[in-house]
């Protein structure tokens, strides 16, 4: 019984901490927006010389700034406050590991969150979105805070996929060109197309050009539910099966099929379910945020993606698992 109790209570514990996990968001959402991280800079601050730079109150923002500390994202000593470390790799602007705009991002996002019951009452989102196109702060923020969370791998999963025979890559709804960047970083014979719609191609062109890759990257207009261009060995489709239902999914990866040269490999790197599709847990909340702001998006599991590449004609379909953050996983298929 006592092994039961024990057992009870930390499952009853869990539930409490789950609950209070938008503390920890929404002050770290927060901070961000109000540029802490980058009003402390590299050297201190007191928290009425923030409450100054910040326009807030001096009793607000040192609650705030407590708290942060508390988090460990910033120092505390005395009565000053400094960046960590590693703080100034990630919250620092211009810096290559920055998460600011990802934060940024989430803000918006909460909102919507807000109505999850709505949407899950109707079934449909909470907010409709034109992909953000219309906008161009809008299109900017959403192509950069992608940028953000591909930064934290995408030159690891260039170094673990194998495209040493593979000369030409497209990179369909490739948002920033981060990955599109290191699979030629690492691959010298390689040369990349992001295929993607105009107002995000406009801030494409900022990344590559930063990275001084204009010369191995090429950017063309298109949508990848119309038509893709073809005559390429690779395909890859970083995070875009999750957005779509399942008949342009199936439609899509016949698509791919034909954008492939014989022998040629597709790549799909998304949150990828077990079957049951409760596991892993990320993947499977990640599908409410897609019931919120998509019309027919969610997650999938390895047999559905594999079930679409089989009807469009692919083979030697292999689902990796290579540790990346979130649970993100790979699936890689050959044309015949």
């Amino acid at each position: 019984m006592l092994q039961k109790s024990a057992a009870l209570r930390h499952y009853r514990d869990k539930a409490l901490n789950t609950g209070y996990l938008f503390f920890y968001s929404k002050t770290l959402m927060t901070a961000a927006k109000l540029d802490v991280f980058d009003h402390i800079g590299t050297g201190s601050k007191t928290s009425n010389e923030m409450a100054q730079a910040t326009g807030t109150s001096e009793h607000g923002i040192e609650l705030l700034l407590d708290a942060l500390a508390g988090m460990g994202y910033i120092n505390k000593k005395g009565r000053r406050y400094a960046n960590t470390r590693h703080g100034r790799e990630i919250f620092l602007k211009g810096k290559e590991l920055y998460i600011g705009d990802i934060l940024d991002f989430h803000e918006a996002m909460w909102e919507g969150w807000n109505h999850l019951e709505e949407s899950v009452r109707t079934g449909g989102p909470a907010q409709r979105h034109d992909m953000f196109q219309k906008e161009k702060e809008e299109t900017r923020t959403f192509i950069m805070a992608m940028h953000n969370t591909a930064m934290g791998h995408a030159e690891k999963l260039a170094s673990l996929v194998d495209l040493g025979g593979s000369k030409t890559l497209l990179d369909i709804g490739g948002g920033s060109g981060a990955y599109s960047i290191f699979f030629c970083k690492a691959n010298p014979r390689l040369k990349a197309t992001i295929l993607d719609l105009p107002a995000t191609l406009e801030v494409t062109r900022d990344v590559v050009s930063r990275y001084k890759m204009s010369r191995k990257v090429s950017l063309k207009e298109g949508d990848y539910n119309k038509c893709l261009p073809n005559g390429f060995d690779v395909a890859f489709l970083s995070h875009i099966i999750h957005s779509e239902g399942e008949a342009a999914n199936t439609a899509l990866m016949k698509r791919i099929y034909g954008a492939l040269n014989p022998g040629g490999k597709v790549i799909i790197q998304d949150f990828i379910l077990k079957e049951g599709r409760t596991q892993p847990c990320f993947a499977s909340t990640f599908a409410l945020c897609m019931l919120l702001f998509t019309e027919e998006g969610r997650t999938y599991s390895f047999g559905e993606v594999k079930g679409w590449l089989r009807a469009a004609g692919f083979k030697s379909i292999e689902w990796s698992r290579r540790s990346l953050p979130r649970d993100i996983s790979v699936v890689t298929a050959c044309r015949s």
